[in-house]
């Protein structure tokens, strides 16, 4: 059956390159620096890319399917609707990796320090600092096992989407011709609105001149969607961008607009955040850098908590450095 899936560009924003939010001071004017402002910049164009490329893909796999369902999984190269495995499981299994071979983070530098590493390029658990964009690095962006990686949460944003539009229509079958509409018109007016507003965050971000929400001078909440302390000219930009959105692929169902629209919003608040207002790795404090040494039973950096060192968490410490709320 033919129809657009539940895939949409906004993952990039979650956890693709930062995992989590982190203290901020890491401003980087391109007068200062031009060669660590144009790698960050290029950071963020490269995981758009690559999040769009697996987009793709997977759209254009499930386009034969047969219900609302993910059955192109992209982090296993599966294709449910092809068994046994045939031209539809190949032609997927390609798409993905001329997606991971077009990937390319170290283009425009490998400084990864000096722009607030952010990125874990350690196997233990917790962020471990990257020296440079490291070929480990890049294995975790393009991983099929992590969590964070689009690979991941591409699927689970589709699967999301699934729920929120069978809650809308009163949860009919999957195969309902009305679920798989719904489906892949709230996807597509995600993802067209995800893109549009991972742009705007990022030229707001790297406006040194008040003009597109002077976020390169500040790490105030400029540059943060719904914040009551954003920037009028980025907040103009993100409503220009989810009015286009809905102009060209419809109105967001009641629970997608409830539930996922805040979602994608946060993510991409925390991913420019992430890449744009990280400490200074180069500092003495431990505190102050974005890359904890987790598991010393020290809260640091970006953890959230360390072993006994709970932070504010609700219940405990997981031993990742992040909360069990």
């Amino acid at each position: 059956m033919n129809r657009r899936h539940a895939y949409i560009v906004s993952a990039t924003a979650l956890a693709l390159f930062v995992g989590v939010s982190a203290a901020r001071g890491n401003v980087i004017d391109p007068k200062m620096n031009k060669t660590a402002a144009k790698l960050r910049a290029d950071i963020g164009k490269q995981g758009t890319k690559y999040v769009a490329c697996l987009v793709k893909a997977a759209t254009k796999c499930e386009k034969k399917g047969v219900d609302a369902t993910v059955e192109c999984h992209l982090n296993t190269g599966v294709v449910d609707y092809d068994s046994p495995p045939g031209k539809a499981t190949t032609k997927f299994q390609d798409a993905i990796a001329k997606c991971d071979g077009k990937y390319n983070p170290s283009k425009k530098g490998s400084d990864y320090v000096a722009i607030g590493c952010p990125g874990d390029c350690g196997a233990a658990p917790g962020i471990q600092e990257c020296a440079n964009i490291s070929p480990a690095y890049e294995a975790t962006v393009e991983s099929t096992t992590l969590a964070s990686a689009a690979k991941a949460q591409l699927p689970t944003l589709a699967s999301l989407i699934n729920v929120a539009c069978g809650t809308d229509l009163g949860n009919p079958p999957m195969n309902d011709p009305g679920r798989i509409a719904c489906v892949g018109q709230n996807a597509a007016t995600l993802g067209a609105y995800g893109q549009g507003l991972f742009k705007c965050a990022g030229k707001c971000e790297e406006d040194f001149k008040g003009t597109k929400g002077g976020g390169g001078s500040t790490n105030g909440p400029n540059c943060l969607s719904g914040d009551p302390g954003r920037d009028p000219a980025f907040d103009a930009c993100d409503t220009a961008a989810f009015n286009s959105a809905v102009s060209k692929n419809g109105m967001l169902s009641a629970s997608n607009n409830a539930i996922l629209l805040p979602a994608v919003r946060s993510a991409i608040n925390i991913a420019t955040t992430g890449l744009y207002d990280r400490s200074d790795p180069t500092s003495s404090d431990p505190a102050a850098s974005p890359c904890g040494n987790c598991g010393n039973g020290v809260r640091e950096g970006a953890e959230e908590c360390d072993g006994a060192d709970d932070g504010e968490c609700g219940v405990s410490c997981n031993p990742d450095c992040t909360c069990n709320p």
